[in-house]
């Protein structure tokens, strides 16, 4: 048999192969994708940690169910149905929570609005932010306008020396 006469067979048999592969791969669900009623468990936690009122439970159900990578780390999160916080809608949601609780947490909402609206919603100053008695809301413009609201964590350079 030449090499031209099995190149046939040989395709077949990378497309038998392949097809079935490619078939269960497409009709799986997204790992880890939230639904509208895991969502609607989570959402009350989330808009408040993204309003800098309190810290979400990370033992509750709803939390532990929020997608994550390889890591633990939390995924960026689009919300299956509208979500607002300080009643402007929120496109995308980042949380970021450092397990030894040495670099604090960050509740990060991309907003669909201008920032002179977050600034007017979340009652931010002139320069865009706002202390709370959680943490720090900022507002963040680049691509997109974001709100965050970021908690400190233990971490403490006041004995840091350089030699």
């Amino acid at each position: 048999m030449t090499k031209i006469q099995w190149m046939p067979s040989l395709r077949g048999a990378r497309i038998k192969t392949l097809a079935p592969l490619l078939v269960s791969v497409l009709a799986a669900p997204a790992a880890h994708a939230l639904d509208a009623v895991q969502w609607q468990a989570a959402a009350p936690a989330i808009q408040a940690a993204l309003e800098c009122r309190a810290k979400p439970d990370a033992a509750a159900a709803a939390w532990k169910a929020l997608p994550r990578d390889e890591t633990g780390a939390l995924k960026p999160i689009k919300p299956p149905v509208p979500f607002t916080a300080f009643g402007l809608p929120v496109r995308e949601v980042s949380i970021f929570i450092d397990p030894d609780g040495e670099m604090g947490e960050s509740y990060t909402a991309d907003l669909s609005v201008t920032a002179a609206a977050v600034r007017k919603a979340a009652k931010l100053n002139a320069a865009g932010g706002r202390t709370t008695k959680m943490g720090e809301l900022m507002l963040g413009e680049g691509g997109t306008v974001q709100l965050t609201c970021t908690v400190a964590g233990t971490y403490d350079e006041s004995d840091y020396q350089e030699n």
